[in-house]
């Protein structure tokens, strides 16, 4: 809680004056039984008409001036819990943003969307009981059992031992309800992952009959989340029926006794009424307090998972290097790197040492699981070496700043992610620093002019999330001219060109390699004829480079190059 509560300072003014009105309402509401009790047994007893008429009056008021102090009170503790909560949320969308893949992979998708979602709205609603109640009901509780002192010392021993017990069984259930809520919020997370999978593979579920499959996995997960809740709320649900039980029994024992004090004298009808009034004032506070421990539990449940996410320590640091001219041509090296993905037990990468010269086109060749695209996520700075050093112009990735090495390293990814709006915006990606003129020729080099040929909006054209409509080899070609768009010193092709055509691929790597944008490229690929025009080839094999040289230099010296080159060409024409 230490971390979310640094929020409250931008409203500390609300968050005093919401609890400030609350005390005031509580006030006016502790003075009622003693004016109560005037009126019975001054006014009512003795016949006095313009007694009990001022004194109607003067409850006319502080119902007035209560009832305005309440909506203040609420106002102020709306607009603290509001605030603070859109504090929260954009501070931890931020820090989501700037999460380290590792990081990212480790909280998992499902878990940060419920932490932005459910668990700040629940963090809200506590802060909202906590400033309205937190110090109106103990204040009411210990408010109405100093008065009932006043009243009558004898039978105010009743309050103590009723309120001694109601704090024993609000403690315990406390103790208890955090950790169910805490695991009821997991169980939210693995929910959320349910229908994420479910909803993201549903052409792949449905085209192999898996329906019932999906369908019953994500009953398992809402029924073991639905058991968590019930746990949960029958610890809380018995709270209100103890607490109701407790003090019925506490008034039953107060009326009681104050029958007795009234036969004998030493108690006037009007105060056994105060009495009464405090007791069930009492009443209704410990009930309202017993809400606001659930709601505060559940806020603190979420408050420490939304603080776990807070609480990671950024990747990069203030003094990390800038490099200079990010969109002109510049050097890669390996030196010893080793790789291992967190909770694998083999390494995708061992002892690897190559340089990429200034300007050079480099192409990583190698059969699934090789360790291509480990290179290419390396270089950009996505992960971090266990092992030895990736430098780019001799400078450590790992030392380099985020913004300096994502203005240099342009990436395309096999599969292209496809955002919400038109073609133009998921070039752009709403970076200020390109302009009509990058675009247009972005799109040309990619040949995305032929995605938007036939769209009568061009670049206007307006897609869905993942990209609804169009093919893998459209996808991609938006894809590459998002990553050149930028006009970045290094262009990392990872397999981006895999659904497209031998006739549209040649073409566009032929736009790449001959315009006069002149980076260093590295091209990633399982196919011979992609990695061909590169100036020399690296094959992989099992995290480890094989050899690396030219085609031609391959083509004699390495005989599994040879081996993938006539599978390769055996497969063009496949046996009938």
């Amino acid at each position: 809680m230490k971390t979310t509560l640094k929020y409250f300072r931008n409203y500390r003014v609300q968050s005093v004056l919401s609890p400030v009105f609350k005390l005031s309402e509580a006030c006016f509401e502790l003075t009622v039984p003693i004016i109560v009790a005037r009126i019975i047994d001054t006014g009512i007893n003795a016949g006095n008409s313009d007694y009990i008429a001022k004194h109607v009056v003067i409850l006319g008021l502080f119902a007035v001036t209560g009832y305005i102090s309440a909506i203040l009170a609420q106002y102020f503790a709306a607009y603290s819990a509001c605030g603070i909560s859109s504090d929260i949320r954009a501070e931890l969308f931020r820090k989501v943003e700037d999460l380290s893949v590792t990081d990212y992979e480790k909280l998992g998708a499902s878990g940060i969307i419920t932490s932005l979602t459910s668990d700040v709205n629940q963090i809200s609603s506590g802060i909202n009981l906590f400033l309205r109640l937190l110090l109106r009901s103990p204040f009411i509780v210990i408010g109405a059992t100093v008065m009932a002192f006043t009243v009558s010392p004898t039978l105010a021993l009743i309050f103590v031992v009723t309120v001694a017990a109601l704090s024993i069984i609000v403690a315990l259930n406390m103790k208890r309800a955090v950790p169910l809520y805490s695991k009821t919020r997991t169980g939210l997370d693995r929910l959320v992952s349910a229908a994420h999978n479910g909803l993201a593979g549903v052409r792949v579920i449905r085209s192999y009959n898996r329906s019932e499959d999906d369908a019953k996995h994500f009953r398992d997960e809402s029924e073991s989340l639905c058991g968590n809740q019930i746990n949960a709320a029958f610890l809380s649900g018995w709270l209100n029926p103890i607490t109701f039980a407790v003090v019925n029994l506490a008034i039953c024992a107060l009326i009681y006794s104050g029958a007795i004090n009234v036969s004998s004298g030493s108690l006037t009808q009007g105060q056994v009424v105060a009495l009464y009034n405090y007791m069930s004032q009492i009443l209704i506070e410990l009930i309202k307090l017993a809400n606001l421990i659930v709601s505060v539990s559940r806020a603190i449940a979420c408050a420490d998972r939304v603080e776990s996410i807070l609480a990671i320590e950024p990747e990069r640091h203030s003094d990390a290097k800038t490099l200079d001219s990010a969109k002109a041509a510049h050097t890669v090296s390996f030196r010893d790197v080793s790789f291992t993905y967190q909770g694998n037990s083999e390494s995708s990468l061992s002892n690897i040492s190559f340089d990429i010269a200034e300007g050079e086109r480099f192409g990583i060749i190698g059969s699934t699981g090789s360790g291509k695209s480990t290179v290419a996520s390396l270089i950009a700075g996505l992960y971090h070496a266990d092992s030895g050093m990736v430098a780019i112009d001799g400078v450590p990735v790992d030392g380099i700043s985020r913004k300096s090495i994502t203005g240099c390293v342009g990436y395309s990814f096999q599969k292209t992610r496809i955002f919400s709006g038109s073609i133009g915006d998921n070039i752009s990606l709403g970076r200020s620093n390109i302009n009509v003129c990058d675009i247009d020729d972005a799109v040309r080099m990619s040949c995305t002019d032929d995605v938007i040929r036939g769209k009568s909006e061009g670049l206007g054209y307006k897609v869905e999330s993942n990209g609804s409509g169009l093919s893998g080899g459209q996808k991609q070609r938006i894809g590459i001219a998002r990553a050149v768009a930028g006009r970045p010193g290094i262009l990392i092709l990872d397999d981006s060109t895999s659904a497209l055509d031998s006739v549209t691929e040649h073409r566009l790597l032929g736009n790449l390699l001959n315009s006069g944008y002149k980076p260093t490229v590295i091209v990633i690929s399982q196919k011979i004829g992609t990695v061909s025009i590169c100036d020399r080839i690296v094959l992989m094999d099992d995290g480890r480079i094989d050899c690396i040289g030219t085609h031609e230099q391959l083509l004699r010296e390495s005989e599994k190059y040879r081996y993938l080159c006539s599978l390769q060409k055996r497969s063009e024409v496949p046996d009938v």
